[in-house]
């Protein structure tokens, strides 16, 4: 197994980041996808795996097109609010159908738009699939996390007035409780359909990755996440009683101040250390989870069933670096924002594993002839990228 590696530095990067925030500003946002393409290329160049780096072959004016549909949708829904406030929802379903659509164009677009050792990558998944994986699950899953609470409030009363007998409004827990399963199991088989699609879709050349996952797995780390969140929750609020915080908020809201729209600096500090506390539980809670899933996606995948991956990411590191990244950010005002990228991006490449011990260089001279053979291009003029981070 060998570490791929970041070569890169944050103040070498710092020099791209402030030409493209500057140049951004005086060209009033459209310099977006050239600045875009600047980072990514920057940090694909600098991601090393055995003495050879990857490569981002996109371009501004290729990423302008989909930053165009983005802003006229979005100037359709400030103005749509303005004149006609259900023309909003309209605009957000047509948004929310067209998801899979996205995440599918932007897959295509970003693995074709990537090489690594001249081989470029590529996205072979359907529509179809994407459809059942982004929207569908998803749908169902929205169905029961908010439709049993829902229909519990509106059954209860419901009940009553009929005069249904006492025993009938057990149910109403009971179809909470049961809602809330099944909205925790969707959780985790959304998460393994998701990933086995955008894993088993992805191609290096002709070589292809894959994925062999269980929800069930998924659903034990759900589940430590959330008995982790719970005893951060629990140890936190014990904190903020003793300090009389909770008591602060309790007593703090001064009603004339808050119908003049003014609060009380006691007020203030006492929701400003609220809302820190609350960034503290989910550093922790975040990194446990991240970690522990990007473990078991790693240990689970191969390149053409012989090149297997491993992470060593350990939750403690994540913390610290997300911790200090925030920390650092917040106090130099954004300035060291470039520094925080690449702290980031050293920790998780340095912590990523890829099985180069026997015939790692006889595969990728094999996978260059292939593509040399078949002539492969890029560019097609109708890819965009929509922009979906993953």
């Amino acid at each position: 197994m060998e570490a791929l590696k970041f070569t890169g530095s944050g103040s070498e990067y710092f020099k791209i980041w402030i030409v493209n925030i500057l140049l951004t500003i005086v060209t009033l946002g459209l310099y977006t996808p050239w600045a875009k393409v600047r980072n990514r290329r920057y940090f694909y160049a600098n991601s090393v795996l055995a003495d050879r780096n990857f490569e981002y072959h996109a371009t501004g004016k290729q990423l302008f097109i989909g930053f165009l549909i983005a802003m006229v949708f979005f100037i359709a829904y400030v103005i749509l609010g303005e004149v006609y406030p259900l023309g909003n929802l309209i605009l957000f379903a047509v948004l929310f159908v067209a998801i899979p659509w996205l995440v599918w164009r932007s897959l295509i677009f970003n693995m074709k738009m990537t090489s690594f050792s001249n081989v470029h990558f590529a996205f072979t998944g359907k529509l179809g699939k994407a459809y059942i994986n982004f929207f569908v699950f998803p749908f169902f899953l929205i169905l029961a996390l908010y439709g049993g609470p829902i229909l519990s409030v509106v059954a209860m009363p419901m009940l009553m007035e009929v005069g249904a007998p006492s025993w009938v409004a057990i149910l109403i827990p009971i179809l909470m409780i049961a809602s809330f399963v099944l909205a925790f199991y969707l959780m985790a088989v959304v998460k393994k359909r998701n990933t086995e699609y955008v894993i088993n879709g992805s191609r290096y050349g002709q070589g292809k990755f894959e994925a062999k996952l269980k929800a069930k797995r998924f659903m034990m780390i759900n589940l430590k996440t959330l008995g982790l969140s719970m005893l951060f929750m629990i140890f936190f609020s014990i904190i903020l009683g003793a300090t009389g915080v909770m008591d602060s908020l309790a007593v703090l809201g001064d009603p004339e101040a808050m119908k003049s729209g003014r609060m009380s600096p006691e007020f203030l500090k006492s929701m400003g250390i609220i809302y820190g506390v609350m960034i503290l539980i989910m550093i922790p809670i975040l990194a446990y989870s991240l970690t522990r899933q990007r473990t078991y996606i790693y240990d689970n995948t191969l390149l053409d069933d012989r090149i297997s991956f491993n992470s060593t990411l350990r939750a403690r590191d994540m913390m610290f670096v997300m911790f200090t990244n925030i920390l650092m950010v917040f106090l130099s005002l954004g300035f060291a924002t470039p520094w925080a990228k690449v702290r980031m991006a050293k920790l998780v490449l340095e912590n990523t594993e890829v099985d180069t011990s026997e015939g790692f260089d006889d595969y990728l001279t094999q996978k260059q002839d292939e593509v040399s053979s078949l002539g492969e291009q890029i560019g097609d003029a109708f890819d965009i990228d929509v922009g979906v981070a993953f």
